[in-house]
């Protein structure tokens, strides 16, 4: 059975029974809000007090070729995964500041961003977390690429800020495409993209 169901900013999903009160003053300390039903998210919920109140967002078909979004404030990287992307049939939007993926991901929602923990106005893993809490984004799988995380496990990474997928760089191309598709396709990757 589906029923409203409600996550903070510290990752909680609680349903109605089991969420604060909306006037209490835990709902805005924590940034409570609806979890949004969202066409085509491929993603389960459920009350992680109680277990029983689920709700299944089933996927759409995916377009023939799907949308990234590329975010890296390196025109070398951004240029060369952008031709990889292309070249494993993927349709590219590319971003070099956070500010600007933003704007885009708003614009355009594409079927996954694919954001550099490194870039010049905000942190990579920040950037992720606003996205995974702004009702018009969440819905979007995020993956996040770095060179230089390779001394912080992966599921460390990913829990903290609800991230899809963390590559580490370097990544051969087919590799890097595979893993994009298995994200896309709702598999979940164990802790990391390798």
């Amino acid at each position: 059975m589906n029923t409203t169901l409600y996550w903070s900013r510290k990752g909680e999903i609680l349903c109605v029974e089991h969420a604060p009160e909306s006037m209490a003053s835990r709902w805005a300390e924590d940034g409570w809000q609806a979890i949004p039903d969202v066409a085509g998210r491929r993603v389960k919920y459920q009350c992680q007090v109680c277990g029983q109140r689920a709700i299944q967002h089933q996927p759409s078909k995916l377009p023939e070729r799907p949308h990234i979004l590329n975010v890296d404030d390196r025109p070398a990287s951004l240029y060369a995964r952008d031709r990889v992307l292309r070249g494993h049939g993927f349709t590219v939007t590319n971003a070099d500041t956070g500010q600007l993926a933003l704007q885009v991901a708003r614009q355009l929602q594409p079927n996954l961003i694919l954001l550099d923990v490194h870039l010049p106005d905000i942190d990579g893993r920040d950037l992720c977390h606003q996205v995974k809490t702004d009702s018009s984004l969440s819905h979007i799988p995020v993956v996040l690429i770095s060179a230089t995380l390779n001394s912080v496990p992966a599921s460390e990474v990913l829990a903290a800020v609800r991230a899809d997928g963390f590559i580490n760089e370097p990544v051969e191309p087919a590799a890097l495409a595979g893993i994009l598709r298995k994200v896309l396709s709702g598999i979940p990757l164990n802790g990391a993209g390798r």
